[in-house]
């Protein structure tokens, strides 16, 4: 009888991570949480995964406000930008945390609450925007930008 062949599963590429980043706050919910990590796999791309250093099962999946129909860098203000040093517009990376629904794989996006990094200090707040136009669960495929907004 033939030998049957084991098949090759390929397996899933190392995640790249970012240097650390520092929070100075934590996160609301995870204020003892200060190191991070950005984490990017091929596979998930354009999700990327904050990743405490403290505690590598505390990760929160995210994607870039840039990528998205959202107007974030016009709801930053002073204080917000005091928080990070006072960057210019090019030093900051915006995120939104997304949360996925276990039961059937949708996904929404915290627009009220983005996370937003200093690349000149690498550090980084959750900031809580006080608009009442913003929300903490809208679908992802509400932000995503059709053909004819690109």
């Amino acid at each position: 009888m033939p030998k049957k062949s084991k098949e090759q599963t390929p397996e899933p590429e190392k995640a790249e991570s970012s240097g650390a980043l520092e929070f100075p706050s934590g996160l609301p919910g995870f204020e003892e949480h200060k190191q991070f990590v950005l984490e990017s796999r091929a596979e998930l791309r354009p999700f990327l995964w904050l990743r405490s250093l403290e505690d590598p099962d505390v990760a929160l999946p995210v994607i870039s406000c840039l990528l998205l129909k959202s107007p974030v860098f016009s709801h930053l203000g002073n204080k917000h930008l005091d928080l990070l040093d006072n960057p210019s517009q090019d030093e900051i990376l915006p995120y939104y945390i997304l949360r996925i629904e276990p039961e059937d794989g949708s996904i929404t996006v915290n627009t009220k609450a983005p996370v937003v990094i200093s690349t000149k200090t690498l550090q980084g707040y959750q900031l809580i925007l006080d608009r009442e136009d913003l929300r903490v669960d809208v679908p992802l495929v509400d932000l995503v930008p059709s053909t004819g907004d690109v």
